[in-house]
């Protein structure tokens, strides 16, 4: 599960960590399923991927025939907590969450992820089950590389592997960050730093400071908190003119909220 990319945005602008949102664009609520080519073969896919970047032409094709392409609705569980992990899931389009639900059906959000992306890679050292649901946000579609198979192009193309490990590193350097967020920052703070992240990694990738594709509800998830407080914090900068709200888009001031977030 690899919700990266985010970290960096937040850091660059001096603001600290930012909730684990891997790559997000506006436009990822659209599914980049009915973006991308109808004949894009596998081996264009994997191509896309930054933890296949440095292979050749041929490996990428021989690792091509080894994978399975799965596609799933909005809403569907790509795979369930507690569940055998089975192998590197790679997200080829769409976007995902990571959640672990509570008996009494609270939700705790780890993060998004927005192809290209990948997850599943820590079968390869533990063969623990999943430890999150894997939930699709959009229609998605994933190149499924099993277990074994794994493995194998491991053990003879070493730059993956090196890939996958420092996938993992940073994996554990945001968890450590963001339990000293939780514990350090207070619930409007954390709303604010995941509003600035989304709209930096919008901004990054077309150059609009939006936030879009995502609700109240996963904003507070993101930034754990409740929904109320997410929408009272959002409010509250739309009057001081820090954000604008345009239908369901909200139009970032980043220079702005981060004054902001330095001044609370």
């Amino acid at each position: 599960m690899h919700p990266a990319g985010l970290q960096a945005t937040g850091a660059r602008r001096g603001i600290g960590w930012a909730p684990p949102l891997k790559a997000i664009g506006g436009d990822a609520d659209t599914s980049s399923m009915r973006n991308a080519p109808a004949t894009e073969s596998v081996t264009e896919k994997l191509r896309r991927f930054p933890v296949f970047a440095a292979l050749p032409d041929s490996d990428i094709e021989s690792i091509a025939g080894l994978v399975r392409v799965r596609r799933h609705p909005k809403g569907a569980f790509v795979v369930m907590r507690g569940e055998p992990a089975t192998g590197l899931y790679l997200l080829s389009a769409g976007r995902l969450k990571l959640t672990i639900a509570s008996p009494d059906g609270k939700e705790l959000v780890l993060g998004h992820l927005t192809a290209p992306a990948h997850f599943g890679e820590a079968s390869l050292a533990d063969g623990q089950p999943h430890a999150a649901d894997v939930v699709a946000v959009t229609d998605v579609e994933t190149l499924v590389l099993g277990s074994r198979d794994l493995s194998d192009t491991v053990r003879a193309r070493p730059r993956v592997a090196m890939s996958l490990i420092g996938a993992l590193s940073e994996r554990l350097a945001e968890t450590i960050a963001r339990l000293e967020d939780l514990t350090f920052h207070d619930a409007a703070h954390r709303v604010m730093r995941v509003v600035l992240n989304i709209a930096t990694a919008q901004h990054d990738a077309s150059g609009a400071p939006l936030v879009r594709g995502f609700t109240h509800y996963d904003i507070a998830t993101l930034a754990g908190t409740s929904r109320e407080t997410a929408s009272r914090v959002i409010s509250s900068l739309a009057r001081d003119g820090i954000v604008e709200i345009r239908g369901r888009a909200i139009l970032v001031d980043m220079d702005r909220l981060c004054a902001e977030m330095r001044r609370v």
